[in-house]
């Protein structure tokens, strides 16, 4: 039920469409600006997102500041460092008007605040925040990336596309993952729906508002964990690979974008410059602070090793078999993949999406080019602790 604060902040649950049987979360926020938002406002939304998980705010009076967006997401985490949820990994990526600004591919910081990044595709706005006017984001492809057959270039101009990366933001490496993301759309391309492909034997495909950002709930991903791994989930761990973002550079996703291909073009291990008190090893399942609801959260692209027990005391099996490895995660994912699984949330100029990033799995999708940039500022600050 819409619920409202004596600020006239108001939460309006999301209707999704009775197919979407395995989407029961979600919010619209509506009265607050997020540039002069209050200590009573926050108390409501942080209460809020941990209940729907993503809350979009509408109707803002003007487009959110850096500095604001940063205030916001760091305020999930007080004790946070603050720093950028990919530190380490930054380099120059351009340099104006005696500015060094720095980022990662893809997506370059914001010199005022370079906790907030633009991403997406196509060229920024003039005189935006001192980014050049010429700058254009490098878009992510999935014919840069998936294993072939690609998509056709008529196809794609005709608004067909797959989902890029299944995953939750985190360096998983060094860094615990952020608590929460932070997503402002400034510029969205326009255009007819586009039309996701999964490439199966079924055909499967779904509609999409272009450029949408799909989201699954890791607790309905671990509903529909397969019997005979229901124990094993429970009690085991995934060790990620070391800088797991670099060492997959050079692989092939799955055309689903859930998993990588086992091909051997991984960056060897022993070319990564890596410490080992640095892995991270997490649990399958993670636990919702708030309301202890538990969702499976897992990165099929960067697992490496698994550690597999069907109870607390049980005897512990370690696959480091690659392709072992990944035929177990795609157990776990592709069949919670589905159209009645997902919420595509189509960006509107101005809106910000704030998700929590523990209990979601999240992903882009791909739309032409003739359709315009699609220009959006994210902030995640690196997480003051692991998920249990």
């Amino acid at each position: 039920m819409p619920h409202a604060t004596d600020s006239g902040l108001r939460v309006v649950p999301m209707l999704h469409a009775k197919e979407k049987i395995g989407v029961d979360f979600g919010a619209e926020v509506y009265g607050v600006d997020l540039n002069n938002f209050s200590d009573e406002d926050f108390k409501a939304i942080q209460e809020a997102l941990y209940i729907y998980k993503v809350l979009v705010f509408k109707e803002q009076p003007r487009m959110l500041h850096p500095s604001q967006q940063y205030k916001l997401t760091k305020m999930f985490d007080p004790e946070s460092s603050g720093m950028f949820a990919h530190a380490g990994a930054e380099q120059v990526l351009v340099r104006h008007k005696g500015v060094d600004i720095v980022g990662i591919p893809q997506r370059i910081s914001i010199p005022c605040q370079p906790q907030v990044h633009v991403l997406g595709r196509g060229q920024v706005p003039p005189d935006h925040y001192g980014l050049p006017d010429d700058f254009v984001v490098k878009g992510a492809y999935s014919r840069n990336f998936h294993v072939e057959p690609h998509i056709s270039d008529e196809d794609a101009e005709n608004g067909h596309a797959r989902f890029y990366q299944w995953h939750f933001d985190g360096a998983l490496y060094d860094i615990p993952p952020p608590r929460v993301g932070c997503l402002l759309a400034v510029r969205t391309p326009k255009g007819p729906d586009c039309t996701v492909r999964w490439e199966d034997d079924e055909g499967t495909t779904m509609k999409v508002g272009p450029g949408a950002t799909a989201y699954i709930s890791g607790s309905r991903a671990l509903e529909l964990v397969p019997e005979d791994l229901k124990a094993v989930v429970e009690n085991s761990s995934i060790l990620y690979a070391p800088k797991p973002f670099k060492w997959m550079s050079t692989a092939h996703s799955t055309q689903l974008g859930h998993s990588l291909v086992t091909e051997g073009l991984e960056i060897p291990i022993e070319e990564l410059e890596w410490e080992e008190s640095k892995l991270k090893k997490y649990p399958m399942i993670w636990t919702n602070p708030q309301t202890n609801e538990k969702s499976l959260q897992i990165h099929g692209q960067a697992a490496w090793k698994l550690y597999l027990k069907s109870s607390p005391d049980g005897e512990e099996k370690v696959i480091d078999d690659l392709a072992e490895v990944r035929a177990f995660m795609d157990r776990l994912m592709r069949h919670v993949i589905r159209p009645e699984n997902i919420y595509a949330h189509h960006h509107m100029e101005g809106d910000v999406a704030l998700w929590y990033n523990r209990a979601l799995w999240h992903c882009i999708t791909e739309f032409p080019d003739n359709y315009g940039p699609r220009i959006m500022h994210q902030c995640n600050v690196a997480a003051s602790d692991d998920p249990k």
